[in-house]
């Protein structure tokens, strides 16, 4: 299946009604607002999913924290979803995965949040199913230059490779795999791309399918195909701002908020009203696509003294916005108690770093942040919203063209998002430096790892000299 980038005369409105008012991956909403001023539109057709024989058999309210950030936070749940995916029962191995696919939503009020939560389900359910029948197995080598070129992927260095705990291979374009058809948006062409770097819960079944890990990052659902796309580069260029961030030690300028536009001006207020301290950086990389990292500081809290969140989007204050509501629903989700290893060495879950350097007694570890002195206005920052998704999404991919970067589209919608209108694609940027919560595959190996903070102008850490300690986003 191709993924084509819409044309001029194709472009529509995908405005979600955010209070930055940017697309997110999660709806169109246009129509009757809610009672909190936040349109529903496409949302609402979400509610056909739930049900006791929907996708999503529960939907319910989660409380907040005392003193935490008073949003709506729901979650979906989808049941046990090995009954009926075989891919799914393969990669769970017998173990009981309910519970660990549920969406989770957060919004001003609860119309919006009890939809939105179906949708990131739905995200999740799409970016799991596929039918293996249709995968094509080969080696890079056979498929020629239609194949994603494996030289271009990341890679772990051999130390990392040879860590008696390492997972993970090196990228062998003789060694046959799955392959699915994806679309290049930069190349304008198909494009065959390793399905284990396209969908979660596919156990590999070759030594070749182990060179990567996989990850939601560049998922996204939205009932307009192009605010999907956007949706989808958005993040994976967030993770590589992420990863960056902490690999490298990066200093990034502290953002003052001089001032709260209106639209964000409700979600500053919630935030303001909780014990919550939250430092946000400019952590936009070379490629010039607004990035926001923050850090929430809560020394008073015993479980939870540090919690790391992140946003791309080409409206940082669209950026702010999401991050205010979305470390909501984390700061749930980061202090339920849950088994971790000892040996950071062991760490393979995405709650594994986070909660390890989210211990108070970790706030040192973050002073090449908290301590830094550059300052950075909120006001100052661009804008570089173009005001539709179709527009959006070809500043994103020419800008991606621009610094060398392919950017691969699959499209993973499932006939469970396209009986609602929604589309869920997958988006691949090789180039970029990938997330990874397993500690012992950090590929350190990527060139883009030293050379992008070289570019910026920041101090670049040898291998042997890159942060240690593992990765505290969730």
């Amino acid at each position: 299946m191709t993924i084509e980038t819409p044309s001029a005369a194709g472009e529509q409105r995908a405005s979600t009604g955010e209070p930055p008012g940017k697309p997110t991956s999660t709806g169109e909403p246009v129509g009757k607002p809610t009672s909190t001023g936040e349109p529903l539109g496409k949302l609402t057709d979400l509610d056909d999913l739930v049900g006791s024989y929907g996708l999503a058999s529960r939907v319910q309210q989660l409380p907040n924290h005392p003193g935490e950030p008073r949003f709506s936070i729901f979650t979906a749940s989808m049941g046990d979803l090995t009954a009926v995916s075989a891919n799914i029962a393969e990669s769970a191995a017998g173990s009981d995965i309910r519970g660990g696919m549920d969406g989770a939503g957060g919004a001003l009020g609860t119309e919006r949040a009890g939809r939105l939560c179906v949708a990131e389900s739905l995200e999740r359910y799409s970016s799991c199913v596929f039918d293996e029948s249709a995968l094509r197995w080969a080696t890079a080598e056979e498929l020629g230059e239609e194949a994603l070129d494996l030289g271009t992927v990341p890679r772990c260095t051999p130390e990392e490779l040879a860590h008696p705990k390492s997972i993970v291979t090196a990228p062998d374009p003789s060694g046959p795999m799955r392959w699915t058809r994806g679309w290049s948006l930069t190349g304008n062409r198909p494009v065959w791309v390793p399905a284990v770097m396209v969908w979660m819960h596919i156990r590999a079944k070759s030594a070749a399918e182990r060179f990567t890990m996989p990850i939601s990052t560049g998922c996204a659902a939205h009932s307009d195909l192009s605010a999907a796309l956007v949706g989808a580069i958005c993040e994976v260029v967030e993770r590589d701002s992420i990863s960056l961030t902490w690999l490298q030690r990066i200093p990034w300028p502290r953002i003052e908020l001089d001032e709260i536009p209106e639209r964000l001006a409700p979600y500053a207020e919630r935030h303001r009203a909780s014990h919550v301290r939250t430092l946000f950086y400019d952590a936009t990389t070379d490629l010039g696509i607004p990035t926001i990292y923050s850090i929430d500081v809560t020394p008073d809290n015993e479980v939870l003294g540090q919690l790391v969140m992140c946003n791309t989007d080409l409206d940082p204050v669209t950026s702010i916005g999401k991050i205010m509501r979305e470390s909501a629903s984390s700061r749930i989700a980061m202090q339920v108690p849950r088994p971790r290893p000892e040996d950071p060495d062991e760490f393979l879950h995405v709650f594994h770093g986070a909660s390890y350097m989210g211990a108070p007694e970790r706030a040192g570890d973050f002073a090449f942040l908290l301590d830094g002195r550059e300052r950075r206005t909120l006001s100052s920052m661009p804008n570089l919203s173009t005001g539709t998704a179709a527009g959006d999404l070809r500043l994103l991919v020419e800008r991606l063209k621009a610094a060398g970067c392919d950017v691969i589209a699959v499209e993973v919608t499932t006939d469970e998002a396209r009986d609602v209108g929604f589309r869920v694609v997958r988006v691949i940027i090789p180039q970029l430096m990938p997330l990874s919560f397993v500690h012992t595959a950090r590929y350190t190996a990527h060139p883009r790892l030293y050379e992008a903070p070289a570019r910026l102008g920041y101090p670049v850490h040898a291998e042997a000299d890159l942060n240690p300690l593992p990765q505290p986003f969730a």
